[in-house]
């Protein structure tokens, strides 16, 4: 009797059945992790998937995060300012982080701002830094729309899921600002907008 080469079923599609041998089916999955790792290795890397009004990090682009409680994920860092120069008294920042799991959102207030300055020789000269007092807003809802689809999620500490629906309307987004809105813990609306950078860089995490 002839022996048939031993093959695995791969993939089913409908009625159709693909069929590897594990010869080839290993030199695939292997050409795909030697992929995956050669493009992980060329992103920059973050040391943590914390934000902060503060935080100095590649914005709208793909980047590696190795985070000392988290471990490591791939993600895009997303900043947009609200009200003007970010030092003006009332002024917002919207930050956030996409990943493949999940959405984390921040969004700090400049309430005051003080310019410092220094006596010597008997004149006040005044120093060009400034004293910022922030302060962060809890976020409770996250609504996206996408065309013509509004997304509406629900979060605790402004971190919301990604479903498989979102993460592929996220992935073919057009190539344009995508409106958001957020609804803070005391009813506040803040609307803002994503950058055509960042939902660009959406295709390289969804």
């Amino acid at each position: 009797m002839m022996k048939l080469p031993q093959t695995i079923p791969v993939l089913l599609f409908g009625a159709s059945l693909a069929i590897l041998s594990p010869q080839l089916c290993d030199a695939f999955t292997l050409q795909k992790v030697a992929n995956f790792a050669q493009a992980s290795s060329d992103l920059p890397v973050v040391k943590s998937a914390g934000l902060s009004p503060d935080m100095d990090v590649p914005w709208s682009k793909p980047v590696r995060i190795v985070d000392p409680f988290e471990g490591e994920l791939f993600g895009v860092f997303d900043r947009n300012f609200l009200g003007g120069y970010l030092y003006r008294e009332g002024s917002k920042q919207v930050i956030s982080l996409w990943t493949h799991s999940s959405i984390r959102v921040l969004v700090t207030v400049n309430s005051s701002q003080a310019r410092s300055s220094f006596y010597t020789a008997g004149r006040v000269y005044p120093r060009p830094d400034y004293l910022r007092f922030v302060s962060t807003k809890k976020v409770d809802k996250l609504l996206l729309k996408v065309r013509e689809k509004v997304f509406q999620l629900d979060g605790s500490t402004g971190t919301f899921a990604v479903s498989q629906e979102l993460a592929t309307a996220l992935k073919n987004a057009p190539d344009e600002n995508l409106n958001i809105r957020l609804i803070l813990e005391a009813g506040q609306t803040v609307d803002s907008e994503i950058g055509k950078g960042t939902v660009k860089a959406w295709r390289s995490i969804y």
